[in-house]
């Protein structure tokens, strides 16, 4: 790549270039294609003779050319000789952006240059004509090759994000939360509140009045507005918001709509774990824990099966992650044997009053059981509700490992 020296002149001010001889004086050296540039030879001379280097020439102490997109050697040839003038360079630069992209994602911006000479943003300097950059903001992308700027913009799409704040029952105080990222990206318009006149399925939308560069966006919440209480043989919305909420936590639940004895258990395996007293019922309280609930978080790694006897219930684990909760009852005594094991005998259907069960050590097994209280209750083994009872053999193949923890 050729130097390319920069003389920055006000109007008609000449500079001489740096070389011996008669010397040449110059408007400008570098600037945006078409460049217009006068050159004035600095000595006397009974002839002068200018060559651009474009193909084209003229005769005078003074001359004027216009220079298309290049770079450019022009001679002068006088009495004092042939000598050449640093090179003109006029430049033709053009930049491009995605038109549209979404805050913080990383976009390619692209430059053409005639001539090839190196173009930068910030800085940093375009590779084969591209330059990887992250949307902060609008713009614009102003980039540089010789002193010439060229521009482009980008419709930049924030995030916004809406949540609820609250147990969203009847007769509660939801407000809804929104997020926009950034902050400056607009203001957010919606509702601040969710109505809970009565049970009912709320649908929030907000959106936002953009600011300059910056695109609008809309964002929507479902928010089952649910009866603060119920108990067996409830139905509808109330209990299909339950069973979704349980459900995203991992706790085992059938979802139909109704509370039947899986809402309970289930409810039963949410209350162990959370330290509340254990009723197998809803009430506003329970839905308050509900909303700022987290799925639990298991002891160990990898694939196993955890029975955790202080809270007397079971975690299904994949790969260090609890993917199913179920309720327990293991030995009344505290027999049941802690420590690791491995599952080694497994029995499809009933083995005497076990159902389906998956022994670990001699007469110890996971297993279903018409009666699984919320306490420990069993001779040993480790009850689990009988509509279950198959799904936590399935996760329990021969050679399988088992946890037993106080």
């Amino acid at each position: 790549m050729r130097r390319v020296a920069l003389v920055a002149l006000a109007a008609l001010a000449f500079a001489p270039a740096a070389h011996a001889g008669c010397g040449v004086a110059t408007s400008a050296l570098a600037g945006r294609a078409p460049l217009a540039v006068t050159l004035t030879a600095q000595c006397a001379s009974p002839a002068y003779s200018w060559s651009f280097g474009d193909g084209t020439t003229a005769a005078g102490q003074t001359v004027q050319h216009t220079f298309a997109a290049g770079s450019y050697r022009v001679t002068l040839t006088s009495d004092a000789g042939q000598e050449t003038v640093w090179p003109v360079t006029s430049v033709s630069l053009r930049v491009t952006a995605p038109h549209r992209a979404r805050y913080g994602d990383f976009v390619a911006l692209r430059a053409q240059v005639v001539p090839r000479i190196p173009v930068t943003w910030h800085g940093r300097r375009f590779q084969h004509g591209a330059l990887r950059v992250r949307v902060l903001g609008p713009g614009p992308w102003t980039v540089a090759a010789a002193g010439v700027t060229a521009r482009a913009s980008t419709l930049v799409v924030p995030r916004l994000e809406v949540t609820t704040r609250g147990a969203a029952v009847v007769g509660g105080n939801v407000q809804v939360v929104a997020t926009l990222r950034p902050s400056r990206a607009g203001v957010v318009v919606g509702p601040k509140i969710v109505d809970t006149h009565a049970a009912h399925v709320a649908h929030v939308q907000l959106r936002t009045r953009p600011a300059p560069g910056w695109a609008s966006v809309t964002a929507s919440l479902v928010v089952p507005v649910v009866q603060p209480s119920l108990a067996p043989g409830s139905r509808g919305a109330s209990v299909r918001a339950l069973e979704g909420r349980l459900a995203a936590l991992h706790y085992a639940v059938r979802r139909d709509g109704v509370f039947g004895s899986d809402d309970r258990d289930a409810l039963l395996a949410f209350q162990k774990v959370e330290g509340m007293p254990r009723t197998g019922l809803v009430d506003a309280a329970l839905w308050r824990r509900l909303e700022i609930a987290h799925v639990p978080r298991a002891r160990y790694g990898g694939d196993h099966v955890e029975v955790d006897k202080t809270r007397q219930v079971i975690f299904v684990v994949r790969s260090g992650t609890v993917m199913l909760v179920v309720p327990t009852s293991t030995g009344a005594t505290g027999n049941t044997p802690i420590g690791t094991w491995r599952v080694y005998r497994k029995v499809v259907g009933f083995d005497w009053v076990l159902y389906y069960p998956s022994y670990f050590l001699r007469g110890f097994a996971v297993h279903g059981y018409p009666d699984v209280p919320a306490y420990p209750a069993s001779h040993g083994c480790a009850r689990v509700p009988m509509w279950i009872a198959t799904t936590i053999y399935a996760a329990m193949p021969p050679g399988s490992t088992v946890y037993v923890y106080a």
